[in-house]
């Protein structure tokens, strides 16, 4: 559900701005909104200045390079904080860690850049300094060096090289490895700039050794090189030590004046959002209703040094302005990360995060029904969850993220319950990787149990006999119709659902033309639901004549609200968007074919692995084995994520879009806080 707020005025002492802010800050209920200055107003709004934005830049400063060296020497933000000292030793103290620091980092950059040089020219410079034999120090002589790939470049050099230079030059080459040659070429001084333009025609370049290893002669550059890779790596230990001391010792302490200068600047970007005058200030907001007493607390140690005005919020002609915090049961936060693809809802519609919180883990249930994955899922789920216990963060290489302990907390939460469904589900489809269970007779189709619960009548068929009965046995043909109509049923309920919400939201907001297209479109939907019902999906058109029946009279008044719908609105794009919509309760039925599609190619892993168990006493059943897991694995992951999106998707789209979630955004509320409080 979206909290209640309450819309709040506080005023003050100029002189007890700051300390009032602070008071509000360490409250963090209070969301801010800038004041605007009506025009011939002695109050003075927007950025700070003078001394107080002197103040700010000062902070600035310090929490930049205080930011910095914490990412210098590596201290996570997660690490203890240490007793805050006084503030007039801030600048001091980040200077003492900041300047070692600093050098620390460039000697590191040094090193590493030295010894990603020597790994990537090592080699090649090695060949040309043993080719150049002191050529490059010559002053009569120039030597260019470069690189081929290939013969056929080898030769295009030197036949570029001869067409220009005749024999005023010298060509020596030494292969360096598998698809790399150097080449050194010698050439009067004078003739050096003739040479570089035949390469270029030859579209070869010269070799160009970065940094300061350019000006140096290849001798020389060989014999750094070999010093580097000697060397450096025992200094960029003994580097990283020396960070590594310099963060245990000064780590914590640095984290708590980071966080005073965060707060610090916050509460003057905070300043700069009220009306100041030369003896008050006064800033507006919104706090949660039920959050007031805390913003009162904070402020009760002033007196009446402040006062504060609270009002109900306009929800019909403000509801874009005010924030929106969403308050859910534990269950339901674990799953509005889903939802944050798009801002919150706007204050005053409704919060969808209940509806996929129960209904997109149901889905995917249905559509996996499988004791055996919905199981792999469910060790996924606790590993997960145990690790962001741990505090630690989850890398996926493959997305290019991290999931930190707080957000995998929630990914293991909603795939945990996920799994939970799915094994659920996979109890009454009598499915554990595929068929196995309805193979051992643990699983068993009751022709006679299965007619008594949902009518529908089976041919003879195996597995008649076990343990326990399936109650909806979805991969045989016979029972495709029923799980087709559930899935439908579904999709009515849903697409009706959230036509009736816009109408229900455009209604309370006095939006008339939005109010009819959604009274007209679910007028539309009823009654080609009617016309498919009585027609029996266009099989007998002719009963759609029978006035007699109820059902017909109600189509008929379905698509005339549609009419005044279209009329009313003036969305003449209605009668198209009508077909959308039905199809959108058609999509429904993606439930059925990717769930039975996924069944049926798990069936098929199991099948071919029992297949080949009876081929060979002892051999066959343990090949069945690892051929059914790996068809299994293939097959799973080829599936996979279509169970994941086909049922987001459904929440997403064609639940969701005919409410107008995605047109109607609100403000996400965001309280004014310390940097302490919000990690």
């Amino acid at each position: 559900m979206i909290n209640p707020m309450q819309q709040v005025v506080v005023a003050g002492r100029q002189r007890d701005s700051r300390a009032i802010m602070q008071a509000l800050q360490t409250a963090g209920v209070l969301h801010i909104v800038p004041v605007e200055a009506t025009p011939g107003s002695t109050f003075q709004t927007g950025p700070l200045g003078g001394q107080a934005a002197e103040d700010r830049r000062e902070a600035e400063r310090l929490l930049a390079r205080s930011e910095s060296t914490l990412a210098m020497t590596g201290v996570p933000r997660s690490a203890a904080r240490a007793a805050l000292p006084a503030e007039d030793q801030w600048g001091a103290l980040v200077d003492q860690v900041a300047t070692p620091a600093t050098q620390l980092d460039d000697q590191e950059s040094l090193l590493r850049s030295d010894l990603e040089t020597q790994r990537t020219y090592g080699p090649v410079v090695t060949v040309l300094a043993r080719l150049a034999s002191g050529i490059d120090e010559s002053r009569r002589l120039a030597l260019l060096s470069l690189t081929t790939e290939n013969p056929a470049e080898l030769q295009a050099a030197d036949a570029a090289l001869r067409a220009e230079l005749k024999d005023r030059y010298a060509l020596a080459s030494e292969r360096v490895r598998e698809g790399q040659t150097a080449v050194a070429v010698a050439v009067m001084s004078e003739d050096r700039d003739r040479a570089r333009a035949a390469l270029s025609k030859a579209r070869l370049g010269e070799l160009r050794l970065p940094g300061r290893f350019e000006r140096l002669p290849l001798r020389e550059v060989a014999q750094e090189f070999t010093r580097i890779g000697s060397s450096s790596e025992s200094a960029l230990r003994d580097v990283e030590a020396q960070k590594k001391r310099l963060a245990d010792q000064h780590g914590a302490q640095l984290l708590s004046i980071r966080d005073a200068l965060a707060d610090r600047v916050a509460i003057d970007d905070a300043r700069a959002q009220t009306a100041r005058g030369k003896y008050g200030f006064v800033l507006q907001g919104y706090v949660p209703t039920d959050r007031v007493e805390g913003m009162k607390a904070a402020l009760a140690p002033f007196g009446n040094g402040v006062m504060t005005e609270l009002s109900a919020v306009d929800e019909h002609h403000g509801a874009g302005a005010i924030p929106v915090q969403l308050k859910n049961n534990d269950y339901t936060r674990n799953f509005e990360f889903l939802l944050n693809i798009s801002d919150p809802p706007r204050y005053g519609t409704f919060d969808p995060s209940w509806v996929v919180a129960l209904f997109f883990p149901l889905f995917f249930g249905f559509i996996v029904a499988d004791i055996g994955f919905g199981s792999l899922f469910l060790i996924a789920a606790a590993w997960m969850i145990g690790k962001s216990k741990r505090g630690e963060s989850l890398p996926i290489g493959l997305l290019g993220i991290t999931l930190d302990p707080s957000t995998m907390y929630q990914v293991g939460y909603v795939l945990r319950t996920m799994s939970l469904w799915s094994i659920l589900f996979g109890f009454l489809t009598g499915e554990f990787f595929g068929n196995i269970l309805e193979k051992l007779h643990v699983f068993y189709v009751n022709p006679t149990l299965i007619k008594n619960i949902w009518g529908v009548t089976l041919g003879e068929g195996e597995h008649e006999t076990g343990l326990i009965p399936i109650l909806m046995p979805r991969v045989l043909p016979e029972f495709s119709t029923t799980l087709l109509l559930i899935c439908l049923a579904l999709g009515i309920i849903f697409v009706l659902w959230s036509w009736a919400l816009r109408a229900q939201l455009t209604l309370k907001e006095r939006h008339m033309n939005h109010f009819w297209e959604a009274v007209g479109m679910l007028g539309g939907l009823v009654g080609l639901i009617l016309l498919a019902y009585i027609s029996s999906a266009g099989r007998n058109f002719g009963a759609l004549g029978n006035f007699g029946s109820p059902l017909v009279w109600i189509m008929l008044l379905g698509f005339a609200v549609f009419i005044l719908g279209v009329i009313m609105s003036r969305a003449f794009l209605m009668i198209i968007e009508i077909l959308s919509n039905g199809g959108n309760i058609i999509s429904f039925t993606r439930l059925f074919a990717v769930g039975v599609s996924a069944a049926i190619l798990a069936n098929l892993a199991t099948d071919v692995g029992w297949s080949l168990g009876g081929t060979l006493p002892v051999i066959g059943p343990l090949l069945g084995i690892v051929v059914g897991l790996l068809v299994h694995t293939f097959l799973f992951a080829l599936t996979i994520l279509g169970h994941v999106m086909q049922p987001i998707r459904l929440m997403w789209v064609e639940y969701l879009n005919p409410t107008g979630f995605y047109q109607d955004n609100g403000i996400r509320y965001n309280p004014f806080a310390r940097v302490s409080l919000k990690k």
